[in-house]
């Protein structure tokens, strides 16, 4: 039985090498490995293109075309050409015209800014309008570099010849470049204008012969985490972003318009482009599961911090259930939030359980995209995908712990100065920061300390300290400054207040300043509060939908200003008003009852306060 089994075999494998080697077989006789191994249906293509970006060009048939996480980028290079291609797609937002274009690279030149890049030697720019075909700048340029290698006429042989042809079209601009060996341009021209002269701005979903760059994500496929032993099935245009196979996975959209541009535009273009199109997907491994933790448990404390840090008029529960899985616990919970005003968007969460671990699924979107059915149902598709493998789980994988299971962060612990004898409690909760002005720590939160120099007099602070301490559950921030400051307390406080004075918010009603003064001991002291009134915000911007407002990034501001003869003392304490509760705002003034300076506590003393308007703090009405 045996024998016949091992017969059978080698007879198909003989077959098969038949059949690929008949295949393959040319007129000479020789056999077309490319052919055999690679899969027809590429070998007959005779273009490259994408159908998101409407273009397309010559493919030659020993085209390498290189990957690229940018998706309005293309970089192709052929060894039968001696050639490179380049093209970059970026959204027409100006609604520029050709000549438009041409003049914005004229006047980059004249301001000596380096359009192209260094190393370009141009030789012929024109905007060529050809019947019949979409008109373009065509710029002849030739690779400088030569010139620092060999000497005149050497050079003039050897260096590259480059054409850059930009054209405008579909509401995009088309940068491409060919790049041709020089010596060989001179014996080969009718080959660079085949290529070059290729590209159209255009493409034909029914032409055959097209590889479209978008068919390697144009299907739903699997994608393993084989570090961390899960595995999902990632939606048709979607993508790995970063690095794969990470604890802390993300993934996002390949083809959008919300791409385009993103190299160019600043931090705060950036942030406000995330806040209109929030827009990706998950997966992390948060740490060990502890003996009897259950994903229902889990989501419900997490339930429980929504409730303690995030205002109710910011956020509703659209779904929070338990799901079952193949080899894994699992709960549900679907939230809303309403942090961006007129922008709300909507974060899907799976805790799961398993393998030993607690891993997070969490999708944010939004709310307009994700009342889509269509998306909405991608969306679920793709979590509901997610399974555990234990196969694809790492040998070097061992216990990743969570560092509230090795200490009771609501324990108390002392914030105080080295100098000064200023302190006050919170929790071990909050993280601190002593080396000074200016640290960017904690969660890429940056503190700027700028607008509170006024504290110290217009000589400057004199023998200051600071303080800062951060809490990431409820994102408190708090400061505490000391120094030298012999000013008058009303001139101080007419400095500090200044700001108000202009500002919108308190003059539409939106924000109030309260101020308030007492004395004790000799020492003067003021509380300044600025509090935004969320419910107005919100009726506000109902009326205008042109206003937003992120309540992440607006925030609610607690100083206490003590001066002891000439040292002056303040603690500043900050919360966004998107995590305004009463659980937050009973940490607020825990920090300021526990406050000590020069071993008395100022912040446990009944006080009789004298309130103040903005207007008695005038410059004029200081000067007389």
């Amino acid at each position: 039985m045996k024998r016949l089994l091992s017969i059978t075999i080698c007879m198909i494998l003989i077959y098969s090498l038949f059949c690929s080697f008949t295949f393959a077989l040319e007129t000479n006789g020789q056999i077309d490995l490319y052919e055999v191994f690679s899969n027809k249906k590429d070998k007959a293509k005779t273009e490259v293109g994408s159908q998101i970006y409407k273009w397309s060009m010559y493919l030659p048939d020993d085209a390498m075309i290189f990957k690229s996480e940018r998706a309005n980028y293309f970089r192709m290079s052929t060894n039968s050409y001696q050639a490179s291609v380049t093209l970059e797609i970026n959204k027409n937002e100006s609604e520029l015209t050709l000549e438009d274009l041409l003049y914005k690279i004229q006047n980059n030149s004249r301001d000596d800014i380096d359009f192209w890049g260094w190393g370009d030697k141009e030789f012929s720019v024109d905007i060529v309008k050809e019947n019949g075909r979409q008109p373009y700048i065509r710029i002849v340029k030739t690779d400088q570099d030569y010139d620092y290698i060999l000497v005149d006429e050497a050079a003039e042989e050897f260096r590259d010849y480059i054409e850059n042809r930009i054209y405008i079209a579909n509401n995009y601009i088309y940068d491409l470049t060919v790049r041709m060996s020089g010596e060989f341009y001179r014996e080969h021209k009718e080959m660079f204008e085949k290529l070059v002269s290729s590209f159209k701005p255009y493409f034909d979903k029914n032409n055959p012969r097209i590889k479209d760059l978008s068919d390697s994500v144009s299907i739903s496929r699997e994608y393993k985490n084989t570090s961390y032993g899960w595995k999902l099935m990632i939606s048709p245009y979607w993508k790995v972003k970063g690095v794969p196979n990470a604890r802390y996975q993300k993934f996002s959209r390949v083809y959008t318009d919300e791409e385009l541009n993103q190299e160019d535009k600043s931090l705060k273009e950036k942030k406000d482009e995330d806040m209109k199109n929030i827009e990706n997907l998950t997966v992390s491994l948060i740490s060990s599961a502890q003996q009897g933790e259950t994903a229902e448990k889990w989501a419900q404390k997490e339930i429980e911090f929504l409730k303690d840090n995030y205002n109710s008029r910011v956020y509703e529960i659209i779904k929070s259930e338990s799901k079952t899985g193949k080899n894994f616990d699992a709960y549900e919970l679907i939230v809303k939030y309403n942090t961006i005003t007129n922008n709300p968007y909507i974060v899907h969460n799976l805790y799961v359980i398993g393998n030993g671990y607690k891993y997070l699924v969490s999708a944010k979107i939004n709310e307009k995209k994700y009342n889509d059915e269509n998306t909405k149902a991608n969306y679920k598709k793709m979590i509901d995908s997610f399974k555990l493998d234990r196969s694809c789980l790492s040998k070097m994988l061992g216990k990743i712990v969570a560092a509230e299971t090795l200490m009771d962060l609501n324990a108390v612990k002392e914030l105080k100065m080295k100098k000064y004898d200023f302190k006050t409690k919170v929790t071990k909760s909050w993280n601190v920061s002593k080396e000074g002005f200016g640290e960017d720590y904690y969660y890429d939160r940056f503190i700027g300390f700028s607008d509170d120099f006024d504290f110290w007099g217009s000589e400057g602070v004199k023998n200051y300290e600071n303080i800062s301490a951060f809490e990431p559950n409820s994102n408190i921030n708090l400061d505490m400054f000391a120094g030298l400051n012999a000013n008058d307390m009303h001139e101080i406080i007419t400095k500090e207040v200044e700001a108000y004075k202009d500002d919108d918010e308190i003059k539409m009603g939106l924000a109030q300043v309260k101020i308030q003064s007492t004395q004790h001991n000799g020492a003067e002291i003021y509380c300044i509060e600025k509090e935004y009134d969320l419910e107005k915000i919100q009726q506000f911007v109902s009326k205008d939908k042109t206003k937003n407002y992120d309540l992440k990034n607006i925030f609610n501001e607690y100083k206490y200003i003590i001066k002891i003869d000439k040292d002056i003392f303040t603690e500043k304490i900050s919360i966004p008003v998107a995590n305004m509760t009463d659980k937050n705002k009973e940490k607020i003034q825990k920090i300021w009852k526990n406050t000590v300076i020069n071993k008395m506590n100022y912040g446990n003393i009944k006080y009789a306060w004298k309130t103040h308007k903005l207007e008695e703090f005038d410059d004029k009405s200081q000067k007389n």
